[in-house]
């Protein structure tokens, strides 16, 4: 199917300011993007004058579709042993959950899933699209990054249960020990390929440095611990929330690693997020560092996260750098920008349409194009 987006205002991403052309898409991809372009027999035509064009949205840290309103909702966290790294976030996120429709009609085309941080070492976290009947229709990489967690959440919840990690120095320590016995295994698979243990196979992504390690901290001490972590076995690594980020400035642009802060609009839930301000993304972008906004959905619901953005604008970030934080940045933390988080010939055909600026509020979503699918019209929206 070829579609054809006429007469509008296309932003770039990398320039950052809009441009009149024409965006013929093809299949899944985006086609060709000039003035002028006609249509051949058979595209559907969409006319976008007085219309802004993005590229899709992008979330790298969210929980949809795994936090859902029934009883018992949370299949993002297996508390029973602090070390899962073969739970999948696949395998427990549900496609009908509202959330999913929530995203697409907010122009949301890609997010990243990821298991909780109720472990100090969660499981697989995998980038999909937000469109489909199944998880396997949607899944782009079900094993993008492995998740652990430094701060209260992991001690909280097994200290509650009289059982390690009930601190810090506990969590560090039994991550430590995991990575360690990872490397061994991996030089004994080297030398002797019987020994495969599907179990400890799991690593091997992260210490060949194919994936990160998906890193919650919100405390500085918590991020520098990470830190440490991934510098000893020489991993790479992204810094999920970071919301004492702006209290650790030099140390993190002298990493020059993606950070992806937020929730933006979280309230002040635990004595960690004591200093969390919304000002701490504008900080570390001005500074020079790669980052992108998240919503951890549902503690931040995905339909508000462009207008967060708009809110960083409002406190003095530039524009287009905060377009970067939902659209190009996030691409880039997750390994992806040669398909998604930009308008470009040969990219993914994801494409959103809106009426006006989307990071201000009162602006609809008139289209949303996902792998050269409409999937999202507000004129036949019930």
């Amino acid at each position: 199917m070829s579609i054809l987006i006429k007469n509008g205002q296309v932003f770039d991403v990398n320039k950052g300011f809009f441009v009149e052309k024409d965006i013929l898409v093809s299949d899944s991809k985006i086609k060709s993007l000039e003035k002028g372009i006609g249509p051949s027999e058979g595209t559907i035509v969409i006319n976008a004058e007085n219309k802004k064009i993005f590229p899709g949205f992008i979330d790298a840290h969210s929980h949809l579709g795994m936090w859902t309103d029934t009883q018992n909702g949370n299949d993002a966290n297996e508390c029973v042993q602090p070390l899962t790294p073969l739970m999948r976030a696949i395998d427990g996120a549900n496609p009908q959950d509202k959330g999913f429709t929530d995203a697409v009609k907010a122009g949301f085309t890609t997010i990243m899933i990821t298991p909780g941080s109720g472990n100090a070492l969660g499981g697989q976290a995998a980038v999909i699209k937000t469109c489909g009947s199944t998880i396997s229709e949607m899944t782009v990489n079900p094993y993008a990054a492995l998740k652990i967690a430094f701060g209260e959440n992991p001690k909280n919840v097994y200290g509650s249960m009289g059982k390690s990690p009930s601190s810090r120095m506990s969590t560090y320590s039994l991550l430590e020990e995991e990575f360690e016995k990872a490397l061994l295994y991996r030089e004994k698979v080297l030398k002797d390929e019987t020994l495969r243990d599907f179990y400890w196979d799991t690593y091997l992504p992260v210490l060949n440095r194919k994936i990160p390690i998906k890193i919650h901290a919100h405390r500085a001490d918590d991020i520098m611990s990470g830190i440490r972590l991934a510098e000893k076995f020489n991993l790479k690594y992204t810094l999920d929330h970071c919301t004492e980020g702006h209290l650790i400035v030099d140390e993190l642009v002298s990493r020059n690693v993606p950070i992806l802060t937020g929730p933006p609009l979280m309230f002040k839930s635990k004595q960690e997020l004591k200093n969390s301000t919304i000002n701490t993304s504008k900080i570390l972008m001005e500074a020079g560092c790669l980052v992108s906004l998240t919503t951890d959905h549902p503690f931040s619901n995905i339909s508000y996260l462009a207008t967060a953005a708009g809110m960083i604008v409002k406190e003095g970030l530039e524009y287009s750098e905060a377009v970067k934080m939902i659209t190009i940045n996030p691409a880039k933390a997750m390994g992806l920008e040669k398909s998604i988080g930009s308008i470009a010939e040969g990219k993914d055909a994801d494409i959103v349409i809106f009426d006006g600026d989307p990071l201000e509020i009162r602006t609809n979503t008139e289209t949303t194009i996902i792998k050269g699918k409409i999937v999202y019209n507000r004129s036949n929206a019930q």
